[in-house]
């Protein structure tokens, strides 16, 4: 404490909240361009091997993905156009009882893969919220697309746009998706649809369902030194938290593609 409170007084109160933020993980690999908005609304342009705090709200550009490693070995794989922000974050590799993990998925789409938290500890302590419900796992692979006018590019069986709202499929494991209106448990396999907040998550069939989808070449972690396709890791390699990244230098990034974050 008495460390932050000096940082706070060197830096100025304009730098406090970002100096004492929780560092949550690191970006691995991205393509095209990635931006954060910190709590104190100061925005930041990231590129590979820099870090994503606890409160930062991650944009995603047009042709861009970005795939982010948390400090449990959790992986977050965002589509072009997202908006998904970290709520709050804490993982203490000696402290399974303290471990948070809450998100938001604000706009677009992303794959998931869970780590420990919510495994180790409480199976509630990890969580993806939208405006129509939200999402806990069972040790997991799985998408998120949250359809909000915006998803005409998205193929479908017979040719529509998919329907507004939260859709879902599990490839490993289980979600448990829930609001105001029902629960509803989907296993490995299974796709599910939520169409707001007062109607109830329920299982489709895979001829209606929504697969996230995510380029292979983002499926893997680069290694500082090594060129595309080399020196990379690939899912499920290791559960092992990524290591620090140097200090990134904080350039101005580029204003997000779309309109400012809703809270």
């Amino acid at each position: 404490m008495h460390i932050a409170l000096f940082v706070c007084l060197c830096l100025g109160m304009a730098d406090c909240a970002f100096a004492a933020a929780t560092e949550a993980g690191v970006v691995v690999n991205m393509e095209g361009t990635l931006a954060a908005k910190g709590v104190d609304g100061t925005l930041r342009a990231l590129a590979n091997f820099e870090k994503v705090l606890a409160g930062d709200t991650l944009f995603t550009g047009k042709d861009s993905y970005a795939r982010i490693k948390f400090a449990d070995g959790g992986v977050i794989s965002l589509q072009p156009g997202a908006q998904f922000k970290i709520e709050n974050y804490n993982y203490d590799e000696k402290q399974p009882d303290k471990d948070k993990a809450g998100f938001n998925l604000i706009k677009g789409g992303l794959r998931a893969i869970s780590g420990l938290i919510g495994k180790r500890g409480d199976p509630d302590s990890y969580g993806v919220k939208t405006r129509v419900a939200t999402v806990g796992i069972r040790g997991t692979k799985y998408g998120m697309q949250f359809c909000q006018r915006d998803c005409a590019s998205i193929p479908t069986p017979d040719g529509n746009p998919p329907e507004n709202g939260l859709h879902l499929d599990v490839e490993e494991g289980a979600v448990v998706v829930r609001n105001a209106a029902g629960t509803q448990l989907l296993n490995a396999g299974q796709f599910g649809f939520v169409r707001d907040s007062g109607v109830a998550p329920i299982i489709i069939s895979p001829e209606r369902g929504i697969r996230v989808e995510i380029p292979a070449r983002m499926g893997v972690d680069k290694v500082r030194g090594g060129s595309d396709g080399e020196n990379a890791c690939p899912d499920d390699a290791s559960q092992t938290a990524p290591q620090n990244p140097d200090d990134a230098s904080q350039t101005a990034p580029p204003n997000p593609d779309d309109a400012p974050v809703s809270k």
